[in-house]
């Protein structure tokens, strides 16, 4: 037989310390996870915004190869905005290139393109 006072197992003291430290650790994985997930969405958005910024830019490219304005209302239909401000530096002509997109956070990308020669 063994003694009624013996010393096998865990106390409660010490099942408290460890669901204590093992809370703290789900705790910190779960907000990891978390933020991770926040940051790939993230990531996808401005990679998408890159690809459009891109898009208009190519476009911006072809209207002002052939001559003609900066046509590009079929951007204002995607929710994006692009504004062409002329300026010059004396011998150097360019335009800055404004391209926006209402809302979202996608933010505002601001380029430098030399005028076409005319």
């Amino acid at each position: 037989m063994t003694p009624a006072n013996s010393e096998d197992g865990f106390s409660i003291l010490e099942m408290i310390v460890a669901m204590t430290i093992l809370a703290l650790v789900l705790g910190i994985a779960s907000q990891t996870i978390v933020l991770a997930s926040r940051n790939i969405i993230t990531a996808r958005e401005q990679m998408e915004a890159a690809r459009k910024v891109r898009a208009i830019m190519a476009q911006y490219d072809l209207t002002a190869e052939s001559g003609g304005t900066t046509e590009l209302d079929a951007v204002a239909q995607t929710g994006w905005t692009v504004k062409v401000q002329p300026m010059s530096d004396g011998k150097v002509k360019f335009d800055a290139i404004i391209i926006e997109k209402s809302g979202a956070a996608a933010g505002t990308f601001l380029t430098f393109m030399p005028r076409p020669r005319q």
